[in-house]
């Protein structure tokens, strides 16, 4: 007879260090699994974070005769609450062993915890903001996740379904290369580079943002992240603060031709945000970058080959004008400057139909798949 399942919150920084090295000690046979940096994780996790000066986040533990058999964690975002009309609680951060007694525990605990902040329905995953380790892998298990997107164990998806959750929605990864077999720059679709070439709006400027200026440019550009995601299913609109604190993490290691801003008598129109695919070199590290990480990932660095499309926008009153077009133009030109030759894009929302005609007119194709569940309790 098998020791019962002991699930408990996490509170210590032993508990915080165990649940995030429980995705190597599960997943880290798959040579596609890419764990997350340890420092960019704790940095997140730290109550400093200005997501948690709204959102409530709670991790627990799935323990066995001892040993961690599993995570999760309840998140309660009273602007998706408030602005969804939805009672929703979402579930993130879940990792298991194969056994459905496991997780079933892990989700009874979060139901639990649902219940308790007058909540109606569980949903996931989405580990902490909309935009990062969101939605649970259904496709793609032969191909690396893109930075910020998971990779999971396909029998993931039956353990859920087991303990009553059911599909509410996809999100997409999109990929194209740059360049075709002998070297030469790939043409943009011959639609999208005529809308391009159609854009005229007076006053316009598309450039990308100033180093001098940056708290101007990402508030520019927020504006426009808010304005342009208002009617997206499941989105609600980020705080300022939150939004500028990961603008400035995407600077830290994005060169500044891959974000693009686009501005009408210098006022928001339109941006675009780009990174290096972090994932090519995260996996020389190992998740881990002390002592030796940090030379085996400046090494990885240099031999990135993929741009990661992270984010488009355009306020509503530029839609139509060939400025999504001009934006990718832009972004796409700045890319191919900076040495990359595969675009990835992640992650998009199927229900989505005007941005996947944008990305899809760009010539970009799926190659991976996750998917958001839901439990009415």
């Amino acid at each position: 007879m098998s020791q019962p399942v002991e699930i408990v919150e996490v509170s210590s920084a032993a508990d915080r260090d165990a649940l995030l090295h429980l995705p190597m000690v599960i997943q880290g046979g798959d040579p596609n699994f890419v764990p997350a940096l340890d420092l960019w994780m704790k940095r997140r996790l730290d109550p400093s974070n200005p997501f948690f000066d709204e959102c409530t986040l709670k991790l627990f533990l799935a323990r066995r005769g001892g040993a961690v058999v599993g995570s999760i964690s309840a998140l309660l975002d009273p602007r998706f609450v408030e602005h969804r009309g939805e009672k929703t609680c979402f579930f993130g951060f879940f990792e298991c062993i194969d056994d459905h007694e496991v997780a079933e525990a892990l989700i009874a605990r979060v139901r639990e915890q649902a219940r308790a902040w007058g909540m109606e329905r569980v949903r996931g995953p989405r580990n902490l903001t909309r935009v990062e380790d969101v939605g649970l892998t259904v496709e793609g298990f032969d191909t690396r996740p893109p930075f910020m997107v998971l990779q999971h164990p396909p029998y993931y998806q039956r353990l859920l379904e087991a303990a009553g959750f059911a599909k509410h929605h996809d999100v997409l990864a999109y990929d194209i290369d740059l360049f075709d077999a002998e070297g030469h720059p790939k043409p943009l679709p011959p639609k999208l580079a005529s809308k391009a070439a159609a854009c005229d709006i007076p006053g316009l400027e598309v450039r990308r943002v100033r180093y001098r200026s940056v708290n101007h440019d990402l508030r520019l550009a927020h504006t426009c992240f808010v304005e342009a995601y208002r009617s997206v299913p499941e989105t609600t609109p980020m705080p300022l603060d939150q939004f500028v604190s990961l603008g400035k993490a995407f600077l830290l290691i994005a060169q500044r031709d891959m974000i693009q801003l686009a501005t009408v008598n210098g006022e928001a129109a339109g941006f675009t945000v780009c990174v290096p695919e972090l994932n090519e070199a995260f996996a020389e590290v190992g998740g881990k970058v002390l002592p030796l990480g940090w030379a085996r990932f400046l090494r990885g660095m240099r031999h990135v080959r993929t741009a990661s499309f992270k984010l488009i926008g355009v306020l509503p009153e530029y839609k139509g004008t060939g400025l999504h077009a001009k934006l990718i133009e832009g972004t796409i030109a700045g890319v191919r400057r900076a040495g990359f030759t595969r675009l990835e894009g992640s992650v998009i929302d199927e229900r989505n139909g005007p941005m996947r005609a944008v990305v899809e007119g760009a010539g970009l194709e799926v190659y991976r798949r996750y998917r958001f569940y839901d439990l009415e309790l």
